[in-house]
């Protein structure tokens, strides 16, 4: 139960069914932190182990999401702008395109397209110059996350860039042809400069195992190779692998190659670093998605470039550019200072939750969502985090537990780490903040997804 009317305590003891969940597993009690507050007041309905500082993972968006809406409004948009490097006659330029990056989150294949597709309304079809990169904004760093470095060709470990197009990822995907009696594979999307080599054999027997039985790997000079090997099962059908390859400005400058000859366009040589010349006009302006639909996609989906992305947009906009961590985490400190709040425990890190030496407590970060939850952005935060057994990364989580639907919830998970952050509504129509962080070498593998929905499930009640 808990704690019978749920009266305000500092310090309680954990529902009796989490509790029970733990003691199965063998996980202390003091190992899990958990805090819950009804928004209409203003002490903790549950407190237990709350004002101990925990990995958050990627519960940390949600305060990477608050900070964005509240600094920089839900309106904010990021700018990419075109420049021509020469005169443009006849559609044909005879000089070079200049992209210069503002850091949009979130320009993907389709967004680029419509770019393009705006360049050639406006007259150009041939590119006689290349591209000239300008990464002025956030250049290129393609080293691994710290406590990462064995993930570094992951997608999830994907870097932030000016030019960021379509998170830097790729997926092979794989698929058995039974005529010919081979595997079949290509990479989504294509990317001039990227290879991809075939080496995976056709058998039988059952589909399964980790990753089909296809290993990748990517290699190359700049990780311009994509290596597949293995064995694929006849009885499989068609199955993609994400991976992170290229360098930030090669897999900018190989999308917008690959996009503009597929729409009949002509582009001559390759690119390089630089940047308009002083005063130069913009020739063309692409405007981002508002900020509070890339904080949406940011949570629901748990992007984690995208979170180390906005997070450096606040500290450029607020510092100048070029966009550093220093100057986001400046930024951050400033915000809550302004916001009348006192985060203690909080180590930032990049923002994304993908970090060893990240740090917040389930109290400080319960805070977070108490302010926010009365604040007018109100809606567009909790609309931005998934609905328990409904959307985003908990489309199958909790789809059958009682408050199924009723609750946004931000999950997060790494090695020996398992939380949750949100807001759930009980039956009785009561909105309740909860936040509950475990720490166990047990916590990611299933334990702490059962407690946590114990959890849901025991204040959902009330």
């Amino acid at each position: 139960m808990l704690c019978g009317s749920m009266a305000a305590k500092a310090e309680g003891p954990l529902p009796s069914s989490v509790a029970r969940v733990l003691s199965h597993y063998g996980i202390p009690q003091g190992n899990y932190s958990v805090w819950v507050q009804d928004l209409r007041n203003d002490e903790p309905l549950l407190s237990h182990g709350a004002n101990i500082p925990r990995k958050p993972a990627s519960v940390i968006k949600v305060l990477t999401g608050w900070l964005v809406l509240e600094a920089l409004g839900p309106e904010y948009q990021w700018t990419t702008r075109a420049y021509l490097g020469g005169e443009l006659q006849d559609g044909v330029l005879r000089g070079p395109l200049i992209l210069e990056g503002g850091g949009d989150p979130r320009l993907v294949m389709e967004k680029v397209w419509l770019f393009q597709r705006r360049m050639k309304q406006r007259g150009l079809r041939a590119i006689k110059g290349g591209l000239i990169i300008d990464d002025r904004w956030l250049p290129a760093n393609d080293l691994p996350v710290n406590g990462f470095e064995a993930d570094r060709h992951r997608a999830f470990s994907a870097s932030p860039y000016a030019l960021l197009m379509n998170f830097q990822s790729v997926r092979a995907v794989v698929e058995p042809d039974l005529e010919a009696n081979r595997v079949r594979a290509h990479l989504e999307p294509p990317l001039a400069g990227l290879e991809l080599i075939n080496r995976v054999r056709l058998t039988g027997g059952a589909c399964g195992g980790f990753q089909r039985g296809v290993a990748i790997r990517i290699a190359g000079n700049g990780d311009n190779r994509v290596e597949l090997d293995g064995r694929y099962s006849r009885n499989c059908g068609s199955y993609s692998i994400p991976r992170r390859a290229l360098s930030n400005p090669a897999y900018a400058f190989g999308l917008f190659a690959t996009l503009w000859r597929e729409g009949g366009g002509e582009l001559e040589g390759g690119y390089r670093l630089g940047s308009a010349p002083e005063q130069a006009e913009p020739w063309l302006e692409f405007k981002s998605e508002f900020a509070s639909q890339a904080v949406r996609f940011m949570n629901k989906h748990s992007n984690n470039v995208m979170a180390r992305q906005l997070l450096l947009t606040l500290g450029a906009e607020m510092h100048g550019p070029p966009a550093t961590l220093e100057k986001a985490r400046k930024a951050t400190r400033e915000i809550l200072r302004r916001e009348s709040l006192d985060l203690p425990s909080l180590i930032l890190d990049n923002g994304s939750g993908l970090s060893r030496i990240s740090r917040i407590s389930a109290a400080d970060l319960g805070r977070v969502l108490t302010r926010a939850g009365r604040s007018p952005l109100y809606p567009e935060l909790i609309a931005s985090l998934p609905i328990a057994g409904s959307d985003g990364t908990l489309t199958k989580t909790y789809r059958n537990l009682p408050f199924s639907r009723r609750a946004h919830i931000k999950t997060g998970s790494l090695n020996g780490v398992s939380g949750i952050a949100g807001i759930a509504q009980s039956k009785t129509g009561r909105r309740l903040v909860v936040v509950a962080l475990m720490e166990h070498p047990l916590a990611a593998k299933g334990p702490g997804e059962e407690a946590h929905g114990a959890l849901l499930t025991a204040i959902s009640g009330h």
